[in-house]
């Protein structure tokens, strides 16, 4: 129920299609295999930790995987790749990742208050948020806890050369990595209270099941109440990821992973601009609910297993093999309004009763071989892989009119859920969605100052829909060769230029045309400058142009494939650690994305909807290393958005704002305590949000979390 409608009713489903969420990852990383390759030359700064996902020094990962899914030192990844290590987001106190990912430039998030199947945006298109390396179609389940989060990489743009998979990996791809278990035993239970009613407990059991190391195990598992500023709207939130990895310590390793995750929580419609950001006719209260507050929860829910296996033939050669499976299902009852603007002026809006019900299982496989070695003056990592994902949809779609409220005194009548009715079927949907491809690529290192990189990628879409409502069906196939070239070069010691090309290919499930619909396209051009000073500064600072084609859009009753958006920009990503009590993170993404071409020419120019032109974030950190304040620190920050649209074509935007958080905490042996403040000064304001055509829903005001927790 929850993103723009199309022409038809069945395109409301594609909002609430949910898919496998993702387990586990292998013993080194889904990344790329660090037990089978030889450890990257990295000039260790002090006070770097070797964690399962890489070296990293406070706030700054010296390597990613994400990006090659071979390790690689960020500096020479000539892409827009920005880590967020675990330092970061226990630092900030952030309660969900969504929280997280606002460290990122160009990054917004999904609102943790929205129960559907959307994903992230990224440079002003709509991601994905993958797993370990793997794709959980319409990221189902609890996506926002924070327990099993070793770290977050982002890779900005088209990421179908590696990762293709998913519903829309046009803007980038946020891989959650987990955590893996280590040869070090230990015990961490933690316990956060806060603002609206908040109560969770974690655990972070990690377990050697022999003497010699070579049989781990790991266990985290984290429970969340919590109210919203809305009224009646409550989350329950649940993961269990227990992970067992057998090694030889030797270049051979299994690990396996599974993972439980559930959410409940009624379904929240959002607000329509007209009463909330329009209030010329008439005010809607910001915290109103609006629908029956008998309103059944909705579930989300998945049960899954990861399995993935590292072997190193020789110094050279290398493979590694990560698959999964999982299952899904999703219930959304609903109440809920189409429009923005009232249907009966001045204030009343037609409410229909609503249910979306999907079933989906996944599976996912991704097969690689590395090879690396010397020749000459360069160092090169070759890499050939393949990749499936398959995914079975079955889903419906049920909804009524069942009066009109006026929002100045709403009343809302009570919801009938299935099968009692009363209900009209408008979609009932049996699809079946395969992605798949073949990669070839290979990263060069010229006397240790230009890195290159190219790939090609032959990548396969082939989707069957089926409508048993109404009988339509299709069946589009396409087969197309993406490539991917890029390089850096380093100017000066610490100051690295890259650029880079990339294509990616979408695939469109829901369609309402003439023929069956071919996948969108899209190409990036980029390029930058990296920095990793001696003194602390790293960071990426980067220009890019994006552009997406044939993008389905609304003529009439039926969709054409004529529609194209494009988005342009600059981002800067900073990270500055002088000495080890300080630590400063800031990024900033000015993001022009627009509709250049539709079926519809009312829409050419529009804005892409909840895309803020100028977003930025700034975090300062200080801990106290010795005297009498050891282990205190304090830390402060903001986070600011400009206006954003809220329905395409439309009038409204939402203002623009700044937030104030700040923290404290106090280390004491092996005892944590904090206290985390977030937007300090109570600032009251909306945001975006991506129910049907587009709503808004208001902000968390000022809340304050405490959190206890205990290492042994």
């Amino acid at each position: 129920m929850a993103a723009p409608l199309s022409s038809r009713a069945a395109s409301i489903l594609a909002i609430g299609l949910v898919q496998a969420a993702a387990l586990g990852a292998a013993a080194q990383q889904p990344g790329g295999p660090a037990v089978t390759t030889p450890p990257v030359e990295v000039t260790a700064p002090t006070g770097v930790d070797e964690t399962t996902a890489g070296p990293v020094r406070g706030y700054r990962a010296l390597t990613t995987r994400s990006a090659t899914k071979t390790e690689t030192p960020v500096e020479r990844v000539p892409q827009a790749v920005i880590v967020i290590p675990r330092k970061v987001i226990d630092d900030q106190g952030a309660v969900t990742q969504s929280e997280a990912m606002r460290n990122v430039s160009g990054v917004f998030p999904l609102d943790p208050l929205f129960a559907g199947q959307l994903t992230p945006t990224v440079r002003g298109q709509r991601a994905e948020r993958f797993v370990d390396g793997l794709p959980n179609y319409y990221d189902i389940g609890a996506r926002d806890l924070t327990v099993n989060v070793e770290r977050l990489e982002v890779l900005k743009g088209p990421s179908s050369i590696l990762y293709q998979g998913g519903a829309s990996p046009v803007g980038g791809i946020v891989n959650v990595v987990s955590k893996l278990p280590t040869d070090k035993r230990f015990a961490e239970f933690g316990f956060r209270v806060g603002g609206y009613g908040l109560w969770s407990p974690y655990v972070d059991i990690n377990q050697p099941l022999n003497a010699e190391g070579t049989v781990l195990l790991r266990f985290t598992g984290q429970y969340e109440s919590t109210g919203s500023v809305v009224d009646v709207v409550r989350r329950r939130s649940v993961a269990i990821n227990p992970t067992l990895t057998f090694t030889n310590k030797e270049g051979t390793s299994l690990t396996i992973q599974g993972q439980f995750s559930r959410r409940d929580q009624k379904d929240y419609a959002g607000l329509p601009a007209v009463g909330t950001l329009d209030r010329s006719a008439f005010s809607i209260r910001r915290d109103l609910f609006p629908g029956d507050k008998g309103l059944p929860d909705s579930i989300s829910e998945n049960v899954g297993v990861t399995a993935r296996f590292d072997h190193a033939f020789n110094d050279v050669w290398s493979t590694f093999t990560t698959a999964r499976v999982s299952t899904s299902r999703f219930r959304e009852p609903s109440q809920l309004i189409l429009g923005n603007r009232p249907d009966i002026p001045p204030s009343t809006f037609g409410l229909f009763n609503g249910y979306l019900g999907e079933d989906n299982t996944e599976f996912s496989i991704n097969t690689n071989v590395v090879a690396k070695f010397d020749a000459g003056p360069t160092r090169n990592r070759f890499l050939l892989g393949v990749d499936h994902n398959h995914v079975s949809d079955k889903g419906i779609l049920n909804a009524e009119l069942v009066g009109f409220v006026d929002f100045t005194a709403p009343v809302f009548p009570p919801y009938n859920s299935p099968p009692s009715g009363p209900f009209t079927t408008f979609s009932n949907i049996d699809n079946v969605y395969r992605q798949s491809g073949v990669t070839a690529q290979i990263q060069s290192s010229i006397w240790e100052r230009l890195h290159l990189l190219a790939a090609l990628r032959v990548g396969r879409v082939d989707i069957k829909s089926s409508e048993l409502t109404t009988g339509a069906s299709f069946h589009t196939r396409e087969v197309k060769p993406l490539p991917k070239i890029g390089a850096a070069f380093e100017i000066l010691p610490g100051f690295t230029a890259f650029a880079s090309y990339t294509e990616g290919l979408k695939a469109v499930p829901f369609f309402n045309g003439p023929t069956a619909p071919k996948p969108e396209s899209s190409t990036q051009y980029e390029a930058g400058v990296k920095l990793h000073f001696g003194f602390g500064l790293s960071g990426t600072l980067a220009v890019f142009d994006l552009k997406r084609t044939n993008v389905p859009t609304t003529v009439g009753f039926v969709q054409v494939q004529t529609g194209e958006q494009r988005s342009r920009g600059f981002e800067a990503d900073l990270v500055w650690q002088p000495d080890p009590n300080w630590a400063v993170l800031a990024s900033y993404a000015h993001v022009n994305s627009r509709v250049t071409r539709d079926g519809n020419p009312a829409l050419e120019g529009a804005r892409v909807v909840g895309v803020p032109r100028d977003s930025g974030r700034l975090w300062v950190n200080y801990t106290f290393t010795e005297g009498r304040f050891a282990g205190l620190a304090l830390g402060g920050g903001l986070y600011a958005a400009s206006s954003q649209p809220v329905e395409l074509g439309g009038p409204w935007r939402t203002p623009g704002y700044a937030v104030f958080d700040a923290k404290v905490s106090y280390q004491y042996e092996n005892w944590n305590v904090s206290l985390v403040g977030k937007n300090l000064f109570d600032k009251r304001y909306y945001v975006p949000y991506p129910y049907l055509s587009g709503r808004v829903a208001p902000a968390d005001g000022l809340t304050v979390f405490a959190t206890l927790a205990a290492r042994y």
